[in-house]
């Protein structure tokens, strides 16, 4: 991600900063090539707003939210950028990778809200089949314990569960996240296990909790985000 933009304050338009504006010396910038379209969308800026009051934004990388993992600059993020006068949200859009980015100024302020908890039902049934502890009858059993679970996370208010969680994981992006249940929930599912399950059964479900409750394993907790 780039430290800084450039700001024009009349039209409140911004664009990555090139060298100080330093746009027509070179091609080459300081340890980095940038495309024909990057810098020849750099300089129309500039053209536009010649003689407008220009200013830097420096960006706050800790604030940055993105559908694609931090490591993928393609696709759309946001993130605060500002100065001693002020702070504004930049929506960045990059189509493809071999296309230039555009910034925009996002009036208002913009959250991330938890919209959905769900298990990894798939991975817990594939990690359940791979169990070398488990007999085949205790693997077709085990359905009911992936419903126990799964009716014990449905009770929880995504926006409550970071609060709630023991433990929580970010996802490769802004948008998800892995949490464990706390030790009351844990407690809750077990002890409706016994109703199904008992003696060695129960003490192998016991054993498969322990192992896998904590991020990124398969009885942890996605929470799924979004940004408005």
């Amino acid at each position: 991600m780039r430290k800084k933009l450039i700001r024009c304050s009349t039209c409140n338009r911004v664009i990555a900063d090139y060298e100080g504006h330093e746009l027509a010396r070179s091609k080459s910038l300081a340890g980095v090539e940038w495309s024909d379209s990057d810098l020849t969308g750099a300089k129309e800026f500039l053209r536009t707003h010649s003689g407008h009051p220009l200013e830097e934004l420096w960006i706050e990388e800790d604030t940055w939210m993105s559908e694609k993992p931090c490591w993928d600059p393609s696709g759309t993020s946001y993130f605060l950028a500002g100065n001693p006068r002020g702070k504004f949200w930049v929506q960045k859009k990059k189509p493809a990778l071999d296309q230039p980015a555009a910034y925009e100024i996002v009036p208002g302020s913009l959250n991330l809200s938890a919209v959905a908890l769900r298990i990894q039902e798939e991975d817990l049934r594939r990690q359940i089949a791979g169990e070398k502890t488990f007999s085949p009858l205790l693997k077709q059993r085990m359905e009911r314990f992936i419903g126990i679970f799964g009716e014990e996370v449905s009770g929880i208010l995504p926006e409550r569960f970071e609060e709630e969680a023991r433990v929580m994981e970010e996802g490769e992006n802004s948008l998800s996240a892995l949490g464990e249940l706390n030790p009351a929930r844990w407690a809750r599912i077990l002890n409706r296990c016994r109703l199904y399950f008992e003696g060695p059964e129960l003490d192998s479900i016991r054993r498969f909790v322990e192992e896998n409750r904590q991020p990124p394993h398969v009885l942890s907790v996605r929470l799924e985000r979004r940004i408005s």
